[in-house]
């Protein structure tokens, strides 16, 4: 038995050891290994911190945020920049711009407002389990272009789980405990896509291009082109998952308890009020930031924060919100911005763009064929690369010089990289179907078995639909 024990307490170090180890391997690669033909010493160091930040977040060797810092300081430590130009580089609007949806995640988070939503959902669709799949997955996407994708996910996950529960139904046998679980992540992933505030690699794909190639996507541009791919992209998760899933229908009495549960929260609390109407304001000044230069969006942000924080104008005060907020994805996608910028400056980004274009056959040297080979790129590099500022920064300069080289609309690619790095159906890696995936009611392969369609369909869309509308609209 003690043997036994010192094996596992030996397998067990072994494993927590191995990120660190690769992560050593990649960085000492970089640093003395031989000159790789078009790149310098600064894109090899800093491809390979990227390289490294990646695996430290997949592994989860050291928290989230360290691991954002670290990035920061290893590149002066390994000659890529100095340190002024480092931390400068990791800071700009787009930081104080995510204070605000962040803000808003707590804040509703805190309110009767998810209970009432899902009574609403179940009395509206009664006994049948299709119609409440709908439902709530309409609801979740609803309050996902307001609060993080995760965020929205979380709120609805335990409405969910209850409901699965009152009705019986059993983890991993379950079609009902199947498409409900993992239709809640991809709903929050339609919401997402529809405004540029439904997750922060929407707002860091903005960035890097505004950065990197000059291109600004509005508020309102990004709804015009994101909305109509939200709507379908939820109706196509809805549909895939409740033909590949024969889903058991409602129950009576869970169906009646939660709604009353609902019609039990009464009126809302003036501080409940509060916060939709400051939410609803900061919505509006984000549109009009589109046309009016002066109300920038990290403006509009700071003031619905400062509103938030006024005596009777937020359920939590503002030290309670301070202390929930998700500082340590603010400070990722900080020190991926300053990556991202360096990636740039050192080559990096065109050396990986002239081997992306190398991959590709001749016959796909087209407009239409590289897109598709960026949204396909950018599928299955989320897929096994389950962080998506760190996506995001890989594909940002890459896919942008492409679209430059070929004609595509760089407002159409700003939006592929966006949703490729937020937007993972086919495993759950990702920090959204993660969510649902621990508590057993699918498996991968149900997982694969179904988010082959969206995924095939949001490509399609990116090659169709999104150029359409931007060359409608005259987009750059």
């Amino acid at each position: 038995m003690e043997a036994r024990a010192v094996r596992g307490n030996l397998l067990g170090t072994l494993r927590k050891a191995a990120p660190f180890v690769v992560a050593a391997v990649l960085l000492a690669s970089a640093l003395m290994g031989p000159e790789v033909p078009g790149l310098g010493h600064e894109g090899k160091a800093t491809v390979a911190i990227l390289l490294v930040a990646v695996v430290l977040w997949v592994s989860e060797a050291l928290p989230l945020a360290i691991t954002a810092l670290l990035m920061l300081v290893a590149m002066p430590l390994c000659g890529v920049c100095s340190y002024e130009d480092a931390f400068a580089n990791s800071i700009g609007s787009t930081v104080f711009f995510l204070l605000g949806p962040f803000a808003f995640t707590v804040a509703l988070d805190a309110t009767s407002i998810p209970t009432r939503i899902a009574g609403a959902v179940l009395a509206w669709s009664g006994t049948s389990s299709r119609k409440m799949l709908f439902g709530l997955m309409a609801a979740v996407a609803a309050l996902s272009t307001v609060m993080s994708d995760v965020a929205a996910c979380g709120v609805f996950i335990s409405v969910g789980k209850r409901l699965l529960e009152l009705n019986g139904e059993k983890a991993g046998s379950s079609s009902l405990g199947k498409a409900l679980m993992m239709g809640i992540p991809w709903a929050s992933y339609a919401g997402g896509c529809a405004v540029m505030t439904g997750n922060g690699c929407n707002v860091l794909a903005v960035d890097l291009f505004r950065d990197l190639f000059g291109v600004e996507v509005t508020f309102a541009q990004w709804f015009i082109l994101g909305a109509p791919v939200a709507v379908a992209m939820l109706v196509v998760a809805w549909a895939a998952l409740t033909t590949v899933f024969r889903t058991e229908p409602l129950k009576e009495e869970a169906l009646e308890l939660i709604v009353s549960e609902a019609r039990a929260c009464g009126p809302l609390m003036r501080a409940e009020k509060a916060t939709l109407i400051v939410i609803g304001a900061a919505l509006i000044g984000w549109v009009v930031s589109s046309w009016v230069p002066f109300v920038n969006t990290a403006l509009v942000a700071v003031l619905a924060l400062a509103a938030l924080s006024l005596p009777g104008c937020c359920v939590l005060d503002f030290r309670t919100l301070l202390s929930r907020m998700n500082w340590g994805v603010i400070l990722m996608i900080m020190s991926v911005m300053s990556v991202a910028h360096f990636i740039v400056v050192t080559g990096a980004g065109q050396w990986f763009v002239d081997g992306v274009v190398a991959l590709v056959p001749a016959g796909l040297h087209t407009a239409t064929g590289m897109l598709l080979a960026a949204s396909v790129a950018g599928c299955l590099i989320h897929g096994v690369v389950p962080v998506g500022p760190a996506v995001a920064a890989v594909l940002a300069f890459p896919l942008g010089s492409l679209a430059g080289d070929y004609g595509i609309s760089v407002a159409a690619m700003v939006m592929v990289v966006a949703w490729q790095a937020s937007i993972s159906y086919l495993l759950p890696l990702d920090c959204v179907p993660v969510l649902t995936y621990g508590y057993g009611y699918y498996t991968m392969a149900d997982m694969v078995r179904v988010g082959w369609i969206p995924s095939v369909v949001l490509v399609a869309l990116s090659v169709t639909l999104l150029p359409a509308l931007c060359a409608f609209l005259g987009m750059p």
